[in-house]
């Protein structure tokens, strides 16, 4: 046999090369001495090794077997997933094949598999079921045997899915609570659907007013949705079932009161576009001319806009008083304006809440202290402000209600009475305090904007829900009047036009403020256009046909809007730098347009109609409203390029 020879081949060498030599135990030693290596065999240079322990394991006459060689690492012959690109929450089935392995180990999170598949959800880990970024993964198989381990790795690409189409804005003429009304219904920031009912002004309401302001309004979701309703308060014989009413006192020391609830009116729908409308109400308002002998009444046409926009929460509310009639020499009466006014539950339906504080701004921030309000109420009236604005709130139901004017205090002066003089000071500083009725609070006659102070009494608190405006004796048909403030005068003839929003949020989310922010970010946005051109020119306020200068260019006041204007192939290429900060949701208004957009880019993106952005087309003006489904920080550039590739 072939063993035998090469043994006794082994044996003859081992005698020539060492005489001592023998077959060693597993220590590699024997009787006669150390044996360098009883297992290799030497044949014309070459090496062999043998096992000692058995010197056999031939299986042919020219084969030696390496019986001490480690076995072979485990072999991955197959490691995919299917699909390879998944949207978020969507699975995908991994499938492996592997030999030699006496265990299989996936991760991230995935531990030991059996079999040859298994399902797994890339967004999802399968042990603890905590959400995982949505972003691409990789998984890594690891094979292990007694020859070792083997790796393969395979990726799933997870992508957001695309979101779903925003609903347009929506209208129809319908009868809450018998009041002929016009309800219009839009998603705002938050995807929320929120409602605004806007009674007709054509006929006397239900409720003995002749309409013409804001019903009812509703906003949030689930169990924060909150309805306001006007609450039909009373200021003696005068009932409010609203809010945004128009108000103007005839002159110091005159009690007749000009009011919009008195006197019917028309309305009309200025645009119902896909995701924006403006409302229109409009009245002859009559005024004294003020003359001794023979006075007059002259009409003054007052018109007031609201403007809804998707991705918008609070509506615009702006007003024209046109005295064109009163020319050339005006009104010798003052009437002043608190428009808008009115009474809504700003607290929601039925919940009467305490109001806990008032604040408002001019030049200066005026707040409470103490709380809940009452006349004994300290205040600040410290800090320097930007833009104005009036609200009341109630911490205890969490609701606010405020009005925030669309340009700064010093591009439009708003604010009433005398109270300036206590500008940079506070409760225990102030002059002229109300010491008849020991009063604390300003003297109820001297709020610059009124709110439900001619409802409090000494030492009681108020469940009052009154908001309104202010504006300075004189600021309807004057060919001048003194600001608030007594720094500068101001003209009122033939118009006088100002915007506000009107905003109803919670003050643990810092509504009103927040609002108060988006307007000073946008009056500090800088526009630029390469196609088309920046609008720095155009009406002054709504229901006017002159055109003056923007307080800034680029900015339309009337809405609260960034303003251009596209070529004559109806292409634009704009920029915007929220240079003041980022601008939530801003919205930019383009004239000249003869066409739907066709193609709209953000730095060169195409964005989605209805995700992306919300556009609405005017054919009638040959302008197109968009608002961007996005946070503005820095600057960007939005183009519509209809001849571009």
């Amino acid at each position: 046999m072939m063993r035998w020879t090469l043994l006794a081949a082994w044996l003859t060498l081992c005698l020539v090369v060492s005489p001592g030599c023998g077959i060693s135990d597993n220590s590699g030693r024997d009787d006669a001495g150390a044996v360098e290596d009883a297992g290799r065999v030497m044949d014309s240079g070459s090496v062999v090794d043998l096992d000692p322990a058995d010197v056999g394991g031939i299986e042919d006459a020219g084969t030696v077997v390496d019986a001490g060689s480690p076995p072979p690492p485990p072999a991955i012959t197959r490691f995919l997933a299917t699909p390879s690109q998944i949207e978020r929450g969507q699975g995908v089935v991994l499938e492996w094949e592997v030999a030699a392995a006496t265990e299989v180990r996936i991760e991230p999170d995935l531990g030991v598999a059996t079999g040859s598949s298994l399902s797994v959800w890339p967004s999802v880990t399968t042990t603890y079921f905590s959400v995982w970024p949505s972003v691409t993964t990789t998984y890594r198989l690891t094979a292990r045997g007694e020859g070792g381990s083997t790796t393969a790795t395979v990726t799933v690409v997870v992508t957001e899915p695309p979101p779903p189409a925003w609903a347009s804005m929506s209208w129809g003429n319908e009868l809450p609570d018998g009041y002929n009304s016009d309800v219009y219904r839009w998603l705002d920031s938050k995807g929320e659907q929120r409602t605004a009912v806007l009674t007709r002004n054509d006929a006397r309401d239900p409720g003995g007013t002749h309409g013409g302001m804001l019903r009812r309004f509703r906003y949030g979701s689930g169990a924060k949705a909150r309805v306001a309703t006007g609450t039909g308060a009373s200021s003696g014989a005068v009932k409010y079932n609203g809010w945004g009413y128009v108000v103007s006192h005839y002159g110091s020391g005159n009690s007749l009161v000009a009011r919009s609830a008195d006197v019917t009116g028309q309305y009309r729908q200025v645009l119902m576009g896909r995701h924006h409308a403006i409302h229109e109400f409009s009245w002859d308002l009559l005024f004294k001319d003020g003359t001794t002998q023979d006075p007059k009444w002259v009409p003054v046409k007052t018109t007031v806009q609201w403007f809804f926009a998707t991705g918008r929460d609070h509506p615009v509310y702006a007003i024209t008083f046109d005295s064109s009639a009163a020319l050339p020499q005006g009104l010798s009466t003052q009437p002043d304006s608190r428009t808008p006014y009115g009474d809504i539950a700003w607290d929601g339906d039925g919940t009467l809440a305490t109001v806990d504080g008032v604040k408002w701004g001019d030049k200066y921030q005026f707040y409470t202290r103490d709380e809940p309000l009452t006349p004994a109420s300290r205040w600040d009236y410290k800090t320097r402000n930007e833009v104005p604005y009036a609200s009341a709130y109630s911490r205890t139901a969490d609701a606010e209600m405020g009005i925030v004017q669309t340009l700064s205090w010093v591009q439009h002066n708003t604010g009433g009475s005398w109270l300036n003089n206590n500008w940079g000071k506070d409760s225990e500083t102030q002059i002229d305090s109300d010491t008849a009725d020991k009063w604390v609070m300003p003297a109820n006659w001297n709020w610059p904007y009124q709110l439900c102070q001619f409802e409090m009494n000494l030492d009681q608190t108020t469940t009052s829900k009154r908001v309104a405006w202010g504006l300075m004796s004189g600021s309807v048909g004057r060919a001048s009047y003194w600001g608030y403030g007594y720094e500068q005068q101001w003209s009122s003839l033939p118009y006088h036009s100002y915007s506000v929003f009107m905003v109803l949020g919670r003050p643990s989310e810092g509504t009103v403020q927040a609002q108060l922010t988006e307007v000073e970010r946008a009056l500090k946005a800088q526009p630029f256009a390469s196609r088309g051109q920046v609008v720095a020119y155009g009406p002054g306020g709504v229901a006017r046909s002159d055109s003056g200068k923007y307080a800034v260019p680029g900015y339309n006041g009337t809405y609260g809007v960034h303003e251009f204007k596209a070529d004559t192939e109806g292409g634009f290429s704009v920029s915007l730098n929220a240079a003041g900060g980022a601008l939530h949701n801003p919205i930019f208004l383009i004239r000249d347009m003869n066409a739907p957009l066709s193609r709209l880019t953000l730095d060169g993106v195409v964005l989605r109609a209805d995700v992306d952005y919300f556009a609405s087309y005017d054919d009638a003006t040959k302008q197109v409203w968009i608002t961007l489904n996005r946070e503005w920080s820095g600057g960007h550039t939005l183009s519509n390029l209809p001849s571009g590739p």
